[in-house]
């Protein structure tokens, strides 16, 4: 019995402490693999996606951070269907998009051409997250006409009442489309090279997983330079004092504006929107996702 309690109190340290960033470090060497050996880099983009969303699965079923945050069958059956609707648009645009961007890459010139990876890497690093920032935020405090529609469009990401890996691709189409549309834009007009546009969808497909971990991780100071699961847990909170956090992939533009939420010693209360009654249910799909053409004011999360 003190056998099994000192592994398991092993793995939960491991889970917590040391899992994300060797995930971290092995992404990073993988991609210093590729420079090396001249591997081609969209098949070991798509490699790696799969090899850390079962890894990360794996870890999630074993080591929850919230046990009534776990997917439930009922659950599954309403993620399957966001990720079958939106599998064909957001899913394809994701992969093909960053594998176009990659190609593209070869041929193309812009304002970060020629500089070193590192420099070409954090240009398109800000440059996106500056305007994912701004359409996440408004999309969430945006008033009138406008962010009105805007939160109609986003708040199926919101709906659900705990988060977990596979909910992620839980949201609307249209929010998936502007999304990946900032995504990419940048990374093919400021002219960055093959290996910069692998490393930058890299760590966002990672990062991207990460922040809808339901694992207790601990990362520590690495959460003033990436977007995880202490951060984004509390921008899905219900709690409107603590719904920040709209960075994606970095927080840089939340401590620039004042929108940096971290509290390493609890995780929110409750996750969801503020008033429930007012929306259908995350699994009535068609519901949500005409949302977006129904006239009815919604009370915005934010």
């Amino acid at each position: 019995m003190q056998a099994h309690s000192r592994s398991r109190g092993f793995f939960d340290a491991f889970a917590s402490y040391a899992f994300y960033p060797m995930l971290l470090a092995a992404t990073l060497l993988l991609f210093a693999a590729s420079l090396v050996q001249g591997w081609n880099l969209a098949t070991v983009f798509a490699w790696m996606a799969g090899a850390r969303f079962v890894l990360l699965l794996a870890v999630e079923f074993l080591h929850p951070a919230r046990p009534q945050w776990r997917m439930t069958r009922a659950s599954f059956w309403r993620d399957l269907k966001y990720i079958a609707v939106n599998g064909g648009i957001a899913a394809a645009l994701k992969f093909g998009l960053g594998w176009l961007a990659l190609d593209m890459s070869r041929f193309n010139t812009g304002l970060v051409t020629g500089m070193p990876v590192v420099v070409e890497f954090l240009a398109v690093l800000l440059v996106f997250e500056f305007f994912q920032y701004w359409f996440h935020r408004l999309s969430h405090e945006a008033r009138g006409p406008v962010g009105a529609w805007l939160w109609k469009v986003h708040v199926a990401h919101h709906l659900p009442d705990k988060v977990y890996l596979l909910m992620h691709p839980v949201g609307h189409p249209l929010n998936f489309i502007v999304s990946l549309a900032i995504v990419q834009l940048p990374l093919v007009t400021l002219g960055a090279r093959p290996e910069t546009l692998f490393l930058f969808n890299a760590l966002m497909g990672l990062q991207g997983l990460v922040s809808h971990f339901n694992v207790d991780i601990k990362a520590g100071p690495l959460n003033y330079l990436l977007v995880g699961a202490e951060l984004h847990r509390f921008h899905h909170s219900a709690n409107l004092n603590e719904a920040q956090n709209f960075g994606v992939l970095t927080p840089f533009w939340d401590l620039v504006f004042g929108t940096f939420r971290y509290d390493a010693k609890r995780l929110p209360d409750a996750l969801g929107v503020i008033d429930p009654a007012q929306y259908p249910p995350s699994t009535a799909i068609g519901k949500v996702l005409l949302l977006p053409l129904r006239p009815r004011r919604l009370p915005t999360q934010g």
